[in-house]
């Protein structure tokens, strides 16, 4: 995760918020933000806590490759239409 990314999750959800959605302590969450890993298990589920304003992509390029890797279908097709792409 990259110091943008982290400001761009700053800016909508806290550390405890987060901790608090994913059942984990908010030092766990420190730990991630610190290392700038989230556990692959968690990946999905953090997109999902912020409502997608973040995607799978955005946080784990390494397992997302491509920008829509985990989104729902619906989210894919909706970026695909706000993309021109129909």
């Amino acid at each position: 995760m990259n110091t943008d990314l982290r400001v761009k999750l700053g800016t909508i959800t806290s550390q405890r918020s987060i901790a608090q959605g994913l059942g984990v302590t908010p030092q766990a969450v420190n730990q991630w933000f610190a290392k700038s890993v989230i556990p692959a298990r968690f990946v999905l589920k953090l997109s999902e806590l912020v409502g997608w304003a973040i995607t799978p992509h955005e946080v784990r390029p390494d397992l997302y490759p491509n920008k829509n890797d985990g989104l729902p279908d619906s989210l894919k097709r909706h970026r695909h239409t706000e993309q021109g792409e129909a």
